[in-house]
């Protein structure tokens, strides 16, 4: 059984997308980031059906390859889908940052894109 806790973000995740999808949290205050799907042990697949994302390509990483860069994702955070998370950032997100974490989300077509 696949233990790996997938993070799924809508889209490509470029460094320009990530900077301008970072901002304050609306339904939680001090909360900087942007928004992802993510839970233990759910299928990317799972978390792109569950996200109801209109994207044909998704952005693809791992819980704990954002920890070891210093990201941390919070769970459950108010947002669109079933498994809404938010990976907290720096904000304004410095573009070498971005830079650094576009290169560890890997890009797959959506198998759930809703139109």
């Amino acid at each position: 059984m696949d233990r790996t806790h997938y993070v799924v973000r809508a889209g490509i995740a470029r460094p320009s997308d990530l900077i301008v999808g970072t901002r304050e949290h609306r339904d939680v205050p001090g909360l900087f980031g942007f928004s992802v799907q993510s839970w233990p042990g759910v299928t990317v697949e799972e978390l792109a059906r569950a996200g109801r994302l209109p994207h044909a390509r998704i952005s693809v990483t791992t819980r704990d390859t954002l920890w070891w860069l210093g990201f941390e994702v919070v769970l459950s955070t108010p947002g669109k889908g079933d498994y809404h998370a938010t990976v907290r950032a720096p904000f304004p997100l410095p573009r070498d940052i971005a830079t650094r974490l576009g290169m560890v989300f890997t890009r797959r077509r959506n198998p759930w894109p809703v139109p």
